[in-house]
């Protein structure tokens, strides 16, 4: 069962208005079905999950392939590392990761450009302020954060904060029960929970457009080719090596905020816990990446190190 864009956005949800105990005890009950049909006891076992397979993503006009890896410790553990490339230009690794409350990112490029993820730098293609920095890294962590709870919550039908049923969502060949979770200063998530299968269907949730910008330059040279990480969102595009400020500087963007839609298909048990192998994602409609799974691990032993920046 297919849940299109305009579908999930708008059409046909009947919504349960004025009614929070009786909202909550059907969301509840709706998790609890889903638990179950993921697994039961197996998926509440689950303490540790891994998955590997490969990827494509679009990045504005050109398309990024490579392996992404997600490496889960519940409640409060996150590893993802990309290997990744565009035809023509740099391949790189990145790797983010919560380890509690803690954050951190490391990139290694492997040559072609500079890759950024977000804003760019300062004003004359200067690096960013420590203070941007700061700013970014905290961005980053959120987004993280929001990763973890939504694998926890289309995963493992897990959250540690209260559901609420919203609405029973129709189309031509299903029906689907949908959820929604707000974390304690997180973005509000909205599950479609398949009402034959149980199976989590879709997941959307409003966020900030992600940016990526690539230059080349000099190695060594402000501007050269290295993986940055730039400060914000929106933030104005730096200077091309050699080129003067005042030709290539830009005002400041605002931020975008869109919806974000994931999709999970081609359920099949691993260890007796029902796991999706294809998951696709959509930015205001529009497919921006699938990622193809290939090998899931339930409850791996990982070395102590695992989440922590070597």
């Amino acid at each position: 069962m297919r849940f299109i864009s305009a579908f999930s956005s708008a059409l046909a949800l009947t919504a349960l208005v004025g009614l929070p105990a009786r909202a909550d005890d059907k969301a509840a009950e709706a998790l609890a079905a889903t638990r179950a049909a993921l697994g039961g006891q197996k998926v509440e076992d689950v303490r540790t999950l891994s998955a590997r397979g490969d990827f494509r993503r679009m990045m504005g006009e050109r398309e990024m392939n490579g392996e992404v890896t997600v490496e889960l410790m519940a409640p409060d553990r996150l590893k993802r590392t990309e290997e990744m490339g565009i035809p023509g230009g740099p391949n790189f690794s990145r790797t983010v990761a919560l380890n509690g409350g803690e954050f951190w990112e490391d990139v290694t490029n492997r040559g072609g450009g500079m890759t950024r993820f977000g804003g760019p730098g300062g004003p004359g293609g200067q690096g960013p302020s420590e203070a941007d920095r700061e700013r970014f890294r905290q961005m980053q962590q959120r987004r993280l954060e929001g990763d973890l709870r939504r694998y926890l919550l289309s995963w493992l039908a897990r959250t540690d904060t209260p559901a609420t049923y919203v609405a029973e969502a129709e189309a031509d060949d299903g029906r689907a029960d949908v959820i929604e979770v707000k974390p304690e200063g997180g973005t509000a998530m909205r599950l479609f929970l398949d009402q034959r299968t149980h199976l989590p269907l879709m997941l959307t949730y409003e966020g900030v457009q992600p940016r990526f910008n690539m230059r080349r330059g000099a190695p060594g040279a402000a501007g050269g080719p290295g993986p940055q990480a730039a400060p914000s969102a929106g933030a104005p595009q730096s200077s091309p090596a050699g080129a003067a400020p005042d030709e290539t500087r830009r005002r400041p963007e605002p931020p975008q905020q869109v919806t974000f839609e994931i999709r999970y298909e081609d359920y099949k048990s691993v260890n007796g816990v029902m796991l999706p192998h294809l998951m696709t994602q959509s930015v205001n409609g529009k497919p921006t990446e699938e990622w193809t799974i290939s090998e899931y691990k339930v409850n791996p032993t990982f070395k102590p190190d695992t989440f922590t920046k070597k």
